[in-house]
């Protein structure tokens, strides 16, 4: 009875730890509806990109991008190229625009950064573009970074600073220590069980009789 009240019990705390380590883990972000006027930009330009179209590509580009654009197209061309379709997932608009995603810290500049991602047997392809437009100007694409990081928010203008990776490294070793600290309790757990049977299952009480005494009569 002890050995098998044990192992439900250690079924039971491996399945608990299992379940809090899968709700504590990283899930896929969902789909979003993007604003249409970065999306118009965004968007095509992306497919110019995948397409392997240079010249297509750089109308949607700023003339201060044109570089990098000259410098990354073939490396960012692979990886589009080799992606299934990039849907969107995250955004953070900075603008003047009140009624699409804005926070209004602009006054004259509408700002929108649009994260897409695809993932294909567990390998995530990552666009993280910005663009910008001036007062009533056309949106330009000003910035873009194709990776096969998992797509995350943006929380600044340098989409890929430093201190969103650092942020993302500190919630990969809380992760581990929560899995590390469970692996403890679970061989502390086994431990007492095997080591001290009766804090399960208590033993039953030894019943005891007492002996019947005879009287005689003189």
């Amino acid at each position: 009875m002890s050995a098998l009240f044990s192992s439900k019990a250690i079924s039971a705390v491996l399945l608990a730890v299992t379940l809090l380590l899968g709700g504590c883990g990283a899930r896929e972000p969902k789909l979003i509806t993007p604003p249409k006027d970065a999306a118009a930009v965004i968007e095509p330009f992306l497919r110019e990109l995948a397409a392997g179209n240079k010249e297509k590509a750089a109308a949607f580009v700023s003339t201060a991008a044109t570089d990098e654009l000259a410098t990354h197209f073939s490396e960012d061309h692979k990886r589009l190229a080799a992606a299934g379709k990039l849907t969107p997932r995250f955004v953070r608009r900075v603008g003047a625009n009140p009624n699409n995603l804005a926070d209004n810290s602009g006054a004259d500049g509408d700002e929108v950064t649009l994260v897409y991602a695809a993932k294909s047997k567990e390998k995530w392809t990552t666009a993280t573009v910005r663009v910008y437009r001036y007062r009533e100007d056309a949106f330009k694409v000003e910035y873009w970074r194709i990776s096969n990081d998992a797509p995350r928010q943006a929380f600044s203008s340098g989409v890929d600073t430093p201190v969103a990776k650092r942020n993302e490294a500190i919630m990969n070793w809380v992760m581990g220590g929560m899995a590390l600290l469970a692996l403890f309790g679970i061989a502390a757990l086994i431990w007492v069980i095997r080591r001290k049977p009766h804090l399960v299952v208590p033993a039953e009480p030894v019943e005891r009789r007492q002996s019947a005494t005879t009287l005689r009569e003189e």
